[in-house]
Parts: structure tokens; sequence; C-alpha cells
């Protein structure tokens, strides 16, 4: 599933809830982004598909009038520079929603020093809940119930890489890129937003269920979700959304490094 059609419809449901929940008067969210109207949120998905698809298209007849045949490669490249392009787009728009989203509140350094420690608790955290997940589906399986236990595609990408340059790609896009969008979303503006509406715990529940949904795989559904309520724990401690960004960077630095070397892995 394309990064693009995740944030369209992740957009979609968010702006459906606030929609609903717009009706109790007197919220102070603190972000201005929350006082937006249902459809300028669904315009504002609509824009985010129309871009991407806008430059997968100019990436494609880029590449056709260029006359480049390697599909695999063509492929990873576009998919990457389609990822930056609405990292860009996003850290735009949501700066112009709510300013703060966006604030550094420390010095890199100390914030990298910070992201590592708390990716140290996260991990036996993760680790622990993937497991328990992994057993829970193995005992279900064996009891004839309908369960896909098949890994991520992106996960199987990594465990057997064939083109090294594809696998550079492929790595830059899950380290580099997708954390930093992912984060201003799910963290940094769908958290937020629902975090003012109610409770803290229902909001970080609801926005990691919809996180670990959009991956689409129901092996690593557990670890993702809990890794998730990880990454907004991280976010309300530090007030500071690089850290989560830099903790989901690390980690899935990490995880692409152990697929490399042993292909034991079950979630990026």
């Amino acid at each position: 599933m394309f990064i693009e059609l995740k944030i369209c419809m992740v957009i979609f449901i968010i702006a459906c809830v606030l929609h609903r929940l717009n009706n109790q008067p007197n919220d102070d969210i603190g972000v201005k982004a929350l006082d937006i109207s249902l459809w300028k949120f669904i315009r504002t998905g609509v824009c985010f598909e129309i871009l991407a698809r806008a430059s997968q298209t100019l990436l494609w007849l880029v590449t056709k009038t260029l006359k480049f045949e390697n599909t695999e490669v063509i492929s990873a490249i576009i998919l990457c520079l389609t990822s930056l392009i609405l990292t860009l787009a996003a850290i735009k728009i949501f700066h112009g929603f709510g300013g703060e989203i966006l604030q550094e509140t420390r010095p890199f350094l100390s914030t990298l020093k910070s992201a590592i420690y708390n990716l140290g608790l996260a991990l036996p955290v993760f680790f622990g809940i993937s497991f328990l997940w992994g057993v829970f589906l193995q005992l279900a399986h064996s009891l004839g119930i309908p369960v896909d236990l098949s890994l991520q595609d992106v996960v199987q990408s990594f465990s057997h890489p064939e083109n090294p340059f594809v696998t550079v790609i492929r790595a830059v896009t899950a380290a580099a890129i997708a954390p930093i969008l992912e984060e201003i979303i799910f963290r940094g503006f769908i958290y937020r937003a629902l975090k003012g509406r109610g409770s803290k715990f229902v909001a970080a529940g609801f926005t990691s269920f919809i996180f670990a949904l959009i991956h689409w795989n129901l092996s690593a559904f557990a670890g993702l979700f809990i890794f998730s309520m990880c990454l907004i724990q991280i976010y309300e401690h530090s007030a500071d959304i690089r850290e989560p960004m830099l903790v989901h960077a690390l980690f899935n630095a990490t995880t692409i490094t152990r697929l490399l070397w042993n292909g034991h892995v079950t979630t990026i």
C-alpha cells in the first residue's frame, strides 16, 4: 500500500472523528488546525493524494523518456522521492496549521541522547509484546482459525535483498524519510488533536490503533501498536516532536540492520 494512500485514509478518518467532536464548545486545543472544518481536512488529504500521484506520474514519464528499463530500481527511487515530496509538504502544511508542532525545545545532541535512551527502554516492551502476539497468532492458526502469518512486504524485501542499490534506497526511505512524515501526522497532529478533545489514554489508543492498522499486517499489529504508545509517551515527556522522530528512525535503522544480518525480524 502506497504511503500517500495511508495518509489520505488516516486524514479522512481523523477528520470524521474531529468533525463529530467539534460540536463540543470551549475546547482549547492550542493548535489552529483543530478548528478547521471537516471538508478542509478532506481537501488536505486529497491534495496529498494528488501531489503524490502527480509526482509518481512525472517521475515515470521521465524514466520512460530516458529509457530506463530496470523496473525495480525505478520503483524504489520513485517511492523514495514521492515520500520525500510528501514529507516536505507535510512539514509545510502542518507548520501553517500550528507552528508549535515543529517547535524545537532542546539542542539536537541532547535530543539524540534522550532518543537513544528511550529507544533502549522501548525495545524490550516492543519485543515482549511482539513475542506474545506471535505465540497467540500461532496458537490461533493451530486451532484452525484463518490468520495471516505473512510478514510485511518491506520486511520480506530486506530479508532477501537482491539489488544493493534498491536496498539502499529502501533503507533511506524507511529510516530517514518515513519516520519524519509519520511522526508529524500521528504524534504531532492526530494525537494532539484527539488529546484535546478528551482522555489522553483514549487518544493514545486510537492513534496507535490507526498507526498499526495502516501498516496492514496482522503479524506486526500488536508490536506496532505498543511501539506507537511508547512514541506517544516519549512525545508527551519531551514535548519535542524530534525525539519520537529520532526514536522511530533509530528503530527502523536497527530493524533494517538486523534484517540484512540474519533476516529474522517481523516488523518495521
